[in-house]
């Protein structure tokens, strides 16, 4: 009597499946990956977005085994996600590319011999432009908020530093007394809370000092001396995210700003490269106190300083007598 093959388990990923009908459900398969990529110390935002990604690629192709998935597949989903989800180019790369490099992690566990997706390419995408505010734009954002409140002053402290030195929200939301070098005039960000998880010097000018020193002293007053982060609410606790964005919205929407600009964090990070570079910054330190692994991310700063353009238009142009 011949002896069937039964479910095998592959000691080297752990994960059982039938190997005579290369059976592996797409759920099954992603537990064993996020278990890797745990033990590798990947961070938990990262896991949450491999994991939603993985599971809307199999709903929308509409098949459970990996070994079934084909490069028409991939197709599918990129038709799925654009013309039918609206989504945009850049935004179907990222989520697709999520997916790939699972594909591509159980290839290198041998639970795979190929990834189905190696051969789709990225799409196309446009270059996005940069939204920055104007002098003029920034004057009316800032006189809308009230500093006189404990919540309006923690808001114009939030957004001067955004402004000053170029944080993200995210690091805003995040940032402990313990990360600032007063005497240094300098924010140290911890590989833990940068993008690329690296140590991150910022500097600070004397009014970003200053207003930082002065909530953190009011922080105290109001919420006791054990407080640890710089931006709290109005109940003595760390802001939680998003709520600086939302502030910031409600604020451009008081000062008629939402029709002729983007009002958002990250506006505020823009506007602060631009001026660092039209005022003499060159584009290396930039790259540093952004936190860009790669120059060429910065670099894209060097094409957005319009005023510049206009300006050196209208010198060019001013003796032209050619009159047609």
């Amino acid at each position: 009597m011949r002896k069937k093959r039964g479910i095998v388990k592959r000691r080297e990923t752990g994960i059982k499946y039938e190997i005579s009908r290369k059976n592996l459900h797409y759920e099954k398969a992603l537990d064993e990956i996020i278990r890797i990529f745990e033990t590798e110390n990947y961070r938990d935002r990262t896991i949450n977005d491999y994991r939603r990604n993985w599971r809307e690629f199999f709903k929308i192709i509409g098949k459970e085994n990996v070994f079934d998935v084909t490069r028409e597949d991939f197709r599918k989903y990129i038709r799925q996600r654009m013309q039918m989800d609206g989504l945009a180019a850049g935004t179907v790369n990222i989520r697709l590319g999520g997916v790939k490099s699972i594909f591509s992690r159980l290839v290198k566990e041998g639970i795979l011999t190929e990834n189905p997706g190696k051969d789709i390419p990225k799409l196309r995408t446009d270059e996005k432009p940069i939204f920055a505010f104007s002098d003029r734009q920034l004057k009316r954002l800032f006189s809308i908020i009230d500093k006189t409140s404990v919540a309006g002053y923690r808001d114009y402290v939030a957004m001067i530093t955004m402004l000053y030195c170029g944080l993200r929200a995210n690091e805003i939301e995040n940032l402990e007394i313990s990360d600032i070098d007063f005497d240094n005039s300098v924010i140290m960000l911890p590989g833990s809370k940068n993008k690329n998880r690296k140590i991150r010097a910022v500097p600070m000018n004397r009014k970003v000092r200053e207003e930082l020193r002065q909530l953190i002293i009011e922080n105290q007053e109001n919420f006791g001396e054990d407080v640890t982060h710089v931006f709290l609410t109005t109940f003595g606790e760390p802001i939680h995210h998003g709520l600086i964005r939302k502030r910031m919205h409600k604020y451009g929407k008081d000062a008629g700003l939402i029709d002729e600009a983007r009002v958002s964090p990250h506006s505020l990070r823009h506007t602060f490269a631009i001026r660092y570079l039209k005022n003499g910054g060159d584009i290396r330190t930039l790259q540093m106190i952004l936190g860009h692994s790669d120059i060429t991310t910065t670099q894209v700063y060097l094409r957005y300083n319009n005023d510049d353009i206009i300006e050196q238009y209208n010198k060019a142009t001013e003796n032209d007598d050619l009159n047609l």
